[in-house]
């Protein structure tokens, strides 16, 4: 390990090559390289930060990036292109997935190429994004959002992959039962049944309305996901208010003079 208190360090020769690196790289990119620099010579991140007057969050990402990315975390990220890396190379994106009508869209972040994976195909999707999970290419939670299942749910299936390979993600407890991802039609459907027993007086609960959307829509959604998806759009919030919406916009109907 370097000592540097055995190294003479001369001011006025840092403050000329500071200027000199600055008009080259510029004077954030030199900014930065110094911090990263002291970094490495095991300086307090937060004692950086103040001597540099980088805020603290913004360090300790940059510092993430940099060991994530290499070079090119030292550029300004809104720049096309990059003058560390070879000629007409890019930035290398973030790694995404998305649901987009009947497709998950899996985006690498490389050169836009892209995985269009048919939704049905369940086992395939879980597969991937587990292992995407488990390379920390995604979060449990964006997983939990395109499976239809809560994050929780989403560490045991990863936990499970692990251990035992892709016949581990088979619900064994009722042969394979088809699974479905929550796409706009599906949570359409589940909006408009819980909608449906509100306003009617009858219950909400998840395993109902699973229920009576297989026998109204052949969907066999499970009451984990549903409960999951009725959480996160606040469902439960509206159970009592609905009818009374429902009921003050049918009086104003009929106390309305223009319906005469």
């Amino acid at each position: 390990m370097l000592n540097c208190q055995t190294i003479n360090f001369s001011s006025n020769l840092s403050k000329q090559r500071i200027d000199i690196a600055g008009n080259i790289l510029g004077e954030k990119i030199v900014k930065y390289i110094i911090a990263f620099s002291l970094y490495l010579f095991g300086a307090r991140r937060r004692h950086i930060a103040e001597s540099l007057r980088i805020p603290h969050d913004t360090l300790k990402s940059f510092i993430k990036r940099v060991l994530q990315n290499g070079m090119t975390a030292f550029e300004d990220r809104r720049q096309k292109t990059s003058s560390f890396l070879p000629n007409g190379a890019v930035f290398p994106g973030k790694p995404s997935v998305a649901l987009i009508d009947k497709d998950v869209i899996i985006d690498f972040g490389v050169s836009r190429r892209t995985l269009k994976i048919p939704a049905c195909n369940v086992l395939q999707v879980k597969t991937i994004l587990l292992t995407m999970l488990d390379n920390k290419l995604i979060t449990a939670q964006k997983a939990a959002e395109i499976l239809g299942c809560s994050p929780v749910h989403i560490l045991r299936l990863s936990h499970a992959l692990g251990e035992g390979d892709v016949h581990s993600l088979i619900d064994k407890r009722q042969g394979q039962k088809k699974d479905y991802l929550f796409s706009p039609e599906i949570k359409a459907e589940l909006v408009q049944q819980f909608a449906a027993n509100a306003i009617s007086g009858k219950p909400t609960s998840s395993r109902l309305i699973s229920q009576q959307i297989a026998e109204r829509c052949q969907l066999n959604l499970a009451d984990r996901s549903i409960r999951h998806h009725m959480k996160k759009m606040g469902l439960r919030h509206i159970v009592k208010t609905l009818p009374r919406l429902v009921d003050t916009l049918k009086k104003i109907a009929l106390n309305d003079p223009q319906d005469e």
